[in-house]
């Protein structure tokens, strides 16, 4: 299902947010519940018909939508890796013409990424911030392969759909319940940190905004929760605020 934007929505005071917003909504796995994405489509309605909404509201909600999705995006990306990724190589170099696609070949086995393109939702800094891509191709080429890239993710989506709702739909289901599972033990810990935060008055803000840090992982528009930083942050305050109440 698409989310077409009004052209009363592209003179926002937060266009290219609510166009992000838009995009995660089309972008969501199959299986996400139907009802919340109706639920975040009208509020995502409500948001550009109020140029008077606050920016944190929007991010907030875009945030808590990265978290609701969480377990099927994991999943969704691990079938997509095994079942999709080929493809859409395949794809990406059938339209490219004949120079083009060995400059582009050449770039990759040099180790370049078109990392703007990557499944992430990316925020507006790093849209602007340059990248061996920006800098390797023209700005015609960077076009030709965008738009190359753009058919072949289309193409490769509608394949590891297929996938995920027919014969590989078993394995997919698997994928999610190990993910929400695996949600479940991440959210444990964080609510672990939150509890160190409330013993130590001298540390509350420190660590809040540690945890608010690790919760923005959730979002469609970062990296993912560091699972790695969070064990590190439970090691280390566990290890500080033991320290601290034995004064």
């Amino acid at each position: 299902m698409k989310f077409f934007r009004r052209k009363s929505a592209r003179h926002h005071p937060h266009a290219h947010t609510l166009r992000l917003f838009g995009l995660v909504l089309d972008r969501l796995p199959p299986g996400f519940d139907e009802s919340s994405r109706r639920s975040y489509a009208r509020r995502l309605r409500e948001f550009e018909n109020d140029p008077k909404v606050p920016y944190e509201q929007i991010r907030l909600t875009i945030a808590q939508l990265g978290r609701d999705s969480w377990a099927q995006r994991q999943a969704y990306n691990e079938m997509y890796e095994r079942y999709s990724r080929s493809s859409e190589e395949s794809y990406l170099l059938e339209n490219l013409d004949q120079g083009l696609r060995q400059k582009y070949e050449k770039f990759i086995l040099d180790g370049g990424k078109i990392d703007q393109f990557g499944e992430r939702i990316k925020n507006e800094i790093e849209l602007f911030s340059p990248s061996p891509f920006q800098t390797y191709f023209s700005p015609e080429e960077k076009f030709a392969i965008t738009q190359a890239l753009l058919v072949a993710r289309d193409s490769a989506r509608e394949e590891i759909n297929a996938l995920v709702t027919g014969k590989k739909q078993d394995e997919y289901r698997l994928l999610v319940i190990d993910h929400t599972q695996r949600e479940a033990g991440i959210e444990s810990k964080i609510e672990e940190l939150k509890r160190l935060a409330g013993l130590s008055p001298k540390w509350h803000d420190t660590i809040d905004d540690r945890v608010r840090v690790i919760e923005e992982g959730w979002s469609v528009m970062e990296l993912g929760v560091d699972e790695e930083r969070l064990d590190r942050e439970l090691e280390y305050w566990h290890g500080t605020l033991a320290a601290f109440l034995r004064v």
